[in-house]
């Protein structure tokens, strides 16, 4: 199925025990993620395979109150997101994890909101 460029700007979700809590915003563009929301920043990158899975791997900065992800409560984490885009172009699901603390697994959506300024 051909898959259009997920160029964008994305807003992020995490699920919980009660649904989907939205988390910040993401900016995609060329393999290249940069984001943040209320009390975190992250960075990274992202590739885009064949058969549709996208692989993010991003730094995530906290500041302020933070919270526990991945059982530990922590200034820096580094995440990786195996996530794959919906038919509609529109929506990005996924479950983040934590190299080497495979027992802890986020999901994580991702909701096309527009598109990058030329």
């Amino acid at each position: 199925m051909y898959r259009i460029s997920i160029n964008g700007v994305w807003s992020s979700d995490i699920g919980g025990a009660y649904g989907w809590e939205a988390i910040g915003t993401a900016f995609l563009e060329d393999g290249r993620l940069i984001g943040g929301g209320r009390n975190h920043y992250s960075f990274g990158d992202y590739k885009e395979e064949a058969d549709g899975c996208i692989t993010f791997h991003v730094e995530f900065y906290q500041f302020g109150e933070k919270r526990a992800l991945f059982g530990r409560q922590s200034d820096n984490l580094s995440i990786v997101i195996k996530a794959r885009q919906d038919d509609d172009n529109k929506v990005i699901l996924g479950e983040a994890t934590m190299p080497g603390h495979s027992e802890y697994g986020i999901a994580v959506r991702f909701k096309k909101r527009g598109q990058l300024p030329e």
